[in-house]
């Protein structure tokens, strides 16, 4: 293994501790105490508090780990979906060529970020909004890496070879479509995470997130709120941009 690769798994390894020992140490930053404001780092608090009185390392923590529960259903619903697509093309070449062909080439054409804040913009700032929000702007391009497979696939040697010996589409599906479109799914869903990661990352610095009743303010929302005061309280501003990227390294990293 590489250099690089230990520094990188270190890096990983140091980020997730200090994610752990935060949540089982420390409660949700949901109250506030104006007078512990801009705190500095210390022994009792390592990352300092921000002017609202707020554990940074509470939030630094939580805010990951919400942002990742987020995340990571919202990227499965996101294959879900443009697979059941890519299933009704297969089937239907019709559907494929007029239908789902052109929507797809419309999404690509349009920014993600675009099309996700027009949907919280119309349905509000609920956690069903942003998932919704996030299968929309990144199911086109889901679904073409998917069709290309399939396409690939069902027009193979082994496939049409079963399909002279009097194989069914079903069968096709099931014996060589399938397996491929397993493997393909796995890797879309690791190489897609972290630009959801930057998508909630961006949807909370605009004030749009879910999930501050329980977690407290996400990782995007506690960046927005300290860049106002960052000469009085920089760590406020620093730790939850590492929180960001210790995520994006985590889930994105380098996959065979």
């Amino acid at each position: 293994m590489k250099v690089s690769d230990w520094i990188r798994y270190g890096a990983i390894f140091i980020y997730l501790l200090l994610i752990i020992f935060g949540i089982i140490s420390n409660p949700a930053p949901t109250e506030l105490n104006l007078k512990e404001s801009f705190l500095p780092p210390s022994i009792e608090f390592p990352f300092g508090k921000d002017r609202l009185g707020r554990d940074v390392y509470s939030m630094f923590a939580y805010g990951s780990v919400a942002t990742f529960l987020f995340a990571f259903p919202a990227r499965i619903l996101t294959l879900f979906f443009s697979s059941f697509v890519g299933l009704l093309s297969y089937s239907s070449p019709f559907l494929k060529k007029n239908f789902f062909s052109p929507l797809s080439s419309v999404f690509i054409s349009l920014p993600s970020l675009l099309l996700a804040l027009l949907v919280v913009q119309v349905f509000g700032a609920g956690p069903i909004p942003l998932f919704l929000a996030i299968v929309l702007g990144d199911w086109a391009q889901a679904y073409e890496t998917v069709r290309a497979k399939i396409d690939e696939v069902s027009t193979s040697g082994y496939a049409l070879a079963a399909s002279c010996f009097g194989a069914s589409r079903g069968y096709i599906f099931r014996a060589h479509l399938l397996p491929q479109a397993f493997q393909i799914l796995k890797v879309l869903l690791f190489t897609g995470l972290p630009a959801v990661i930057m998508t909630l990352a961006i949807f909370g610095f605009l004030g749009i997130s879910a999930g501050g009743e329980t977690f407290g303010p996400g990782l995007g929302e506690q960046i927005a709120f300290s860049k106002d005061y960052v000469q009085n309280a920089p760590w406020a501003l620093v730790f939850p941009t590492l929180g960001i990227l210790g995520l994006v390294i985590t889930v994105g990293g380098k996959r065979s």
